[in-house]
């Protein structure tokens, strides 16, 4: 166990803790809780960079981490009519693609290296901050507010626009020849 394992380990610990507060009304603290994953996510990253702790599991549980939070972040504010439900379809659904790509690759032979593209990082900006919008605008106790919809359509827009850099990306992987082994 390193510094940045130990701080993904503490954001997975975060996700029924994050759901847990939120499902008892307690959306300010849950705010908090998610928040301070952020902040995670974002110093994991620096000490294995600083420190130079780059391990296979660390690889594997940081995205998953990531994705867990925002899930669970993103799927409460759905159910509780914070965010349009279609938002969290359309975000399943590259999910989805992308899985699904990775183990046809993977069962192909084809070697590929997980990297994020441009949009797939603004797409995890603005959903982020549609995200922390909605959890404000849920612990001041305000309904959904057009700025929230706005963000909510622009996030829409990143993550289908990843999603075609993903499906191309893709496709340029299945045209190579699978490698030997």
């Amino acid at each position: 166990m390193n510094v940045p394992n130990a701080l993904t380990a503490l954001r997975l610990l975060a996700v029924p803790v994050f759901i847990a507060l939120f499902v008892r009304g307690r959306i300010g603290a849950a705010l908090a809780v998610f928040c301070a994953a952020m902040v995670t996510d974002v110093l994991d990253g620096i000490a294995a960079r600083a420190l130079k702790q780059f391990t296979r599991i660390g690889a594997i549980m940081d995205p998953i981490a990531d994705k867990l939070m925002g899930l669970a972040a993103l799927g409460l504010l759905c159910w509780s009519q914070r965010l349009p439900l279609w938002l969290l379809y359309l975000l399943l659904f590259r999910e989805a693609c992308i899985f699904g790509a990775i183990a046809i690759l993977t069962r192909t032979g084809r070697d590929y290296a997980i990297r994020p593209t441009r949009f797939g990082k603004y797409a995890t900006f603005f959903l982020t901050a549609t995200i922390v919008f909605g959890l404000v605008q849920g612990a001041r106790e305000l309904g959904t507010t057009p700025a929230l919809i706005a963000l909510a359509l622009v996030s829409a827009q990143c993550i289908v626009i990843s999603w075609a850099q993903y499906l191309a990306i893709f496709i340029d992987l299945m045209r190579r020849p699978p490698q030997a082994v």
